[in-house]
């Protein structure tokens, strides 16, 4: 069966309101990665003491998630799958509202450890639009709800710049606090859940168990696993330090200058994971894994060896052009070979390799940070390989090469 929305509700409706919410959900941590190290100063935390900081709210906000994460997808598929969608939204609106009033950073990190309750949405928002959506629709439905996120990346640090100019960072952070519950409001009253099909065992370390047999199972899906997971670390390895380097390199305001790069990042990694979504089922997954890895490399390499603002943020587009490929690709991938009654339980597993890079790599580049700035892009530029190498280690038979 399949799943039902509201009366005069289609598909299309479903997935504009899904990349809706991703792109506030992706816009609001962006806006809080790109002026973290602001909100710590006002925090009163000394300038040597920031990266430290950093790296323990980034790795540590997502410790919660990594034991959390696997079960979100089996819920929904066992309990209610809008619930588990509505209940993302409705606590990310409390992280924010608690930063914005937090007076420590121990406060502050203490909030952001409740990350880990609203992870585990974007599967399960592919698995109620799959089960919504007409068969030679999917792949567009699955890219409008995927450009949500690259969207909010694309809007979110200039938007935060313009915020902070008038309102300081904590203005900003509950302005994403009030869009984060209108996104809870709107889900609650436009998704209407009927019957999906469902496991024959319903208990939920079953569903676990079979998510990832699943998974296991299919060996297209195991390689894009590690290769995602390989990649997220790399990323973060280098991510929460890039608007301290921006700031250093800016030579003006130092707020605007994080804003636009970090924007017109996100704009052209929304713009790559459309183009990807066409490239793909075309080239085959493993050229264009293989290429982008390469160019991910040379990319991370430049900004780690740049100190002229412009090539920095050129060096920076290109990795996130080519990172755009790896998760088009799962999403794609995995929402078009899962089977219906478990679709729920391992498209809510898409996201966990994001989720160790989050909490490996920020340690990392914390770790590195003193060695300076080609020592964090060294590192995050050897780790963009690794998709290369496990793709080339567990070589692919000819017809999983390309997507269906």
């Amino acid at each position: 069966m399949r799943e039902e929305v509201g009366q005069g509700v289609g598909w299309a409706v479903v997935a504009a309101l899904f990349a809706a919410t991703t792109c506030v959900e992706s816009m609001s941590w962006n806006q809080l990665t790109a002026y973290t190290p602001l909100y710590l100063r006002e925090l009163h935390v000394p300038a040597a003491q920031v990266p430290g900081w950093i790296a323990a709210i980034s790795s540590l906000g997502w410790v919660l998630a990594l034991p959390l994460a696997p079960f979100w997808g089996v819920l929904a598929d066992r309990y209610s799958r809008k619930l588990i969608i509505v209940r993302s939204a409705a606590i990310e609106a409390v992280i924010f509202a608690g930063w914005a009033l937090s007076t420590t950073p121990w406060m502050a990190l203490a909030f952001r450890c409740l990350n880990g309750f609203i992870l585990g949405n974007t599967g399960v928002m592919l698995a109620v639009q799959a089960s919504t959506t007409p068969r030679q629709r999917l792949a567009l439905a699955v890219g409008i709800v995927g450009a949500g996120s690259p969207a909010g990346r694309a809007v979110g640090p200039i938007l935060g710049a313009l915020l902070v100019h008038l309102v300081d960072v904590r203005g900003m952070l509950l302005f994403d606090a009030a869009l984060s519950a209108l996104m809870t409001v709107l889900l609650t009253l436009v998704v209407r859940e009927g019957d999906h099909v469902r496991p024959k065992d319903v208990r939920v370390l079953s569903l676990l168990r079979g998510a990832i047999s699943e998974i296991i199972s299919r060996p297209v899906v195991l390689r894009l696993f590690l290769a995602t997971a390989a990649a997220q670390v790399g990323l973060w390895t280098m991510l929460p330090y890039v608007p301290l380097y921006i700031a250093r390199l800016s030579p003006g305001d130092t707020v605007t200058a994080v804003g636009v790069v970090l924007s017109i990042v996100g704009l052209g990694q929304a713009v790559a994971s459309a183009l990807w979504g066409i490239v793909i089922p075309r080239l085959g997954y493993v050229a264009v894994l293989s290429a982008t890895s390469v160019g991910s490399c040379v990319a991370l390499t430049v900004a780690g060896l740049s100190h002229w603002l412009p090539l920095f943020a050129i060096a920076l587009l290109v990795n996130a052009v080519c990172l755009a490929a790896i998760l088009t690709t799962a999403m794609a991938v995995m929402a078009a070979t899962v089977s219906p009654e478990r679709r729920g339980a391992v498209l809510g597993q898409i996201l966990f390799p994001f989720y160790v890079g989050g909490v490996v790599g920020p340690l990392i580049g914390g770790a590195a940070f003193a060695a300076g700035q080609l020592a964090v892009f060294g590192i995050a530029a050897a780790l963009s390989l690794t998709p290369l190498l496990v793709l080339f280690a567990m070589r692919p038979p000819a017809v999983e090469t390309k997507i269906a």
